[in-house]
């Protein structure tokens, strides 16, 4: 049981369409919506903040972001939302998916970006500085549009994880767990 009980049916008219936007069709808002949803501040600045909308950063680079976030700090909520969602979507296959939950991602087919958005993942998430060389791997494959989404990506998801902890909402059911 959540700390917060999540909204129902028949949703607030204000936020009906922005679940609707968030979600894929025919698929229920997820509980992380209807639990933030209950506060209407909250959910705003959730919204606002999201990068799920059509941005600098193609989907499959904003999912690979989403994916090694999750991996990286343990966030099973989000990677099995986004494995169930996306992943299929984007192209990321069962491999690639399985080479993103592993700290070391020698395999998964990497290409030259892929590996440098991977490695700057990880660096912001134990470092959260890019040192001169490794700013300058990622921004031969990047424009500085997606550098910033890339960086609030992986801001944005840790902040969500702290949300799913704080008010102890489980994972979706039928969501794949982060694989060992």
């Amino acid at each position: 049981m959540t700390r917060i009980a999540p909204l129902s049916e028949p949703y607030p008219e204000a936020l009906a369409p922005a679940f609707d936007a968030l979600t894929p069709d025919d698929v229920p808002p997820p509980m992380l919506f209807r639990i933030i949803g209950t506060s209407e501040r909250a959910w705003k600045k959730f919204a606002d903040g999201s990068l799920l909308d059509k941005g600098p950063l193609p989907m499959r680079e904003r999912e690979l972001v989403i994916f090694r976030t999750a991996a990286r700090i343990g966030s099973e909520y989000e990677w099995g939302m986004h494995a169930a969602l996306f992943a299929e979507r984007c192209g990321i296959d069962a491999e690639q998916l399985e080479a993103l939950a592993k700290k070391d991602t020698e395999s998964g087919g990497w290409s030259d970006a892929d590996a440098a958005l991977i490695a700057t993942v990880d660096i912001l998430i134990e470092r959260r500085h890019l040192d001169d060389e490794e700013f300058a791997r990622v921004s031969a494959h990047f424009t500085s549009d997606q550098l910033f989404e890339i960086v609030q990506l992986v801001g944005f998801y840790q902040g969500v994880a702290m949300i799913i902890g704080t008010f102890d909402i489980p994972p979706e059911a039928g969501t794949p767990p982060i694989p060992a």
